[in-house]
């Protein structure tokens, strides 16, 4: 008796769909069973003989809407009762998409799999309700204020801020407290911020699995390649206030304590170089100076490694299958870095300092992902597929953790960080 059914099992690739499957990869193809057995419909074990006339060819294009967390160890880029950071951004589902092509026979499969989420892209900005200290004014003259220090973003305005260069004949910037307004009489309006954090996603692999046409388990070893580049940018702008100054102070930040090795140790990029002065004009024109400090840095992680799979038949039935995955895999992740920051004068001032960094290394990295999914019978040679599906990365670089890696005038990419990415996708197959 001759029957047009398939009844294969599936490779669930990259998404957490069924493919190949023993039962709802109902192929189009003639199978040839003795004519005195029956067809179990509970389990994959097929009575009498099955013969098949070819290799099957599988063609898959999915739709991905996928999210990520958001939980970085950067610390905040400002302290303080306004306290924020990139933990403070929610990402949403962002669109994808992944493309598969595989062939099958008897006992394996061999896949390709292409994957690419279109990018995740937040924005936040705000305006801050306090002052912002740049020194040790906390508790004092800035006394509920917000504040940067060593452990936040814009680390050299605090060490500018905190330097006493006397030793070496520079100013002593210990002797007042520098910050944004408003602080004490200087109603002035509180600095205003904008965050923007943009992270990409492309992946591939080549899978060589084995498959039998009758089993319920398939193992697959193979080659995949994960990139994730990332940018994230903050922008900081204020009043500047040098403030309870003592005998000797300059009024200001001066262009030395932002340039010294043991100060600031920035670099003037442009303008009169005469540093930051409040509106006692003792270090240049008539202030206050209105300030924008900004932190930029990119991140690239090429990941390519060995992967193993394990995918299991959970549930079946004619028309309907649910299956699962895991893959695990060890990576050598070539990771690059960079950090740009600016601090510039931009009303009553027109000085710009900077500094920047790139830096570049190999370490170990770790990929694992798994899901879920169900695969339905459109026709004999069309499949309806969905299917949801987490993927967790370690050993990367990630952008916003960049910036605390900066020791002094050293920067080492961190390469310590990690992502969790989740979502669902929508697909069809097309079989041969």
């Amino acid at each position: 008796m001759r029957l047009l059914k398939i009844w294969k099992w599936g490779a669930v690739l990259l998404g957490g769909f069924a493919g190949l499957s023993c039962l709802t990869n109902l192929q189009a193809q003639d199978q040839y069973l003795n004519p005195e057995a029956t067809f179990n419909t509970t389990h994959c074990d097929v009575p009498g003989r099955v013969s098949q006339a070819g290799p099957t060819l599988f063609f898959q294009v999915d739709y991905l809407f996928w999210t990520r967390d958001s939980n970085f160890s950067g610390g905040s880029v400002v302290g303080g009762p306004d306290a924020f950071g990139y933990n403070d951004l929610d990402f949403s589902f962002q669109s994808g998409y992944r493309l598969k092509t595989a062939i099958a026979g008897e006992n394996y499969e061999l896949e390709f799999v292409w994957s690419q989420i279109d990018g995740w892209n937040e924005t936040a900005n705000g305006q801050l309700t306090n002052g912002v200290s740049f020194d040790q004014g906390i508790g004092t003259t800035f006394a509920g204020a917000n504040f940067i220090n060593g452990g936040t973003h814009f680390q050299p305005i605090f060490n500018a801020a905190s330097a006493n260069l006397t030793a070496t004949a520079g100013p002593n910037e210990q002797l007042e407290h520098e910050g944004f307004g408003p602080v004490g009489a200087f109603a002035d309006a509180a600095a205003t911020y904008q965050m923007q954090y943009r992270s990409n996603l492309k992946d591939w692999e080549l899978m060589a699995k084995f498959a039998p046409l009758n089993g319920r388990f398939k193992l697959g070893a193979g080659w995949r390649h994960v990139n994730l580049d990332e940018l994230s940018s903050i922008s900081l702008m204020g009043t500047f206030r040098a403030v309870n100054n003592g005998a000797g102070a300059n009024g200001g930040l001066s262009h030395t304590a932002l340039t010294d090795p043991n100060g600031g140790n920035l670099t003037l990029l442009s303008g009169a170089g005469d540093g930051f002065d409040d509106e006692t004009a003792l270090l240049g024109g008539a202030g206050p100076d209105t300030l924008l400090f900004q932190n930029g840095a990119t991140t690239d992680n090429s990941l390519n490694g060995l992967q193993f799979s394990l995918e299991g038949l959970l549930l079946e039935r004619e028309s309907f299958l649910f299956d699962g995955f895991i893959k695990v895999g060890a990576y050598n992740n070539q990771a690059r870095g960079t950090i740009t920051e600016t601090y510039a004068g931009i009303a009553n001032d027109n000085s710009v300092y900077g500094r920047s960094f790139a830096s570049s290394q190999n370490s170990v990295a770790f990929v694992g992902q798994a899901g879920l999914g169900t695969v339905f019978r459109l026709t004999d040679n069309i499949r309806l597929r969905g299917g949801w599906e987490v993927l967790f990365l370690s050993g990367v670089a990630i952008a916003p953790e960049q910036a605390a890696a900066v020791i002094g005038s050293t920067y080492n990419v961190e390469n310590d960080g990690s992502m969790i990415a989740n979502g669902g996708n929508i697909g069809l197959e097309f079989v041969y």
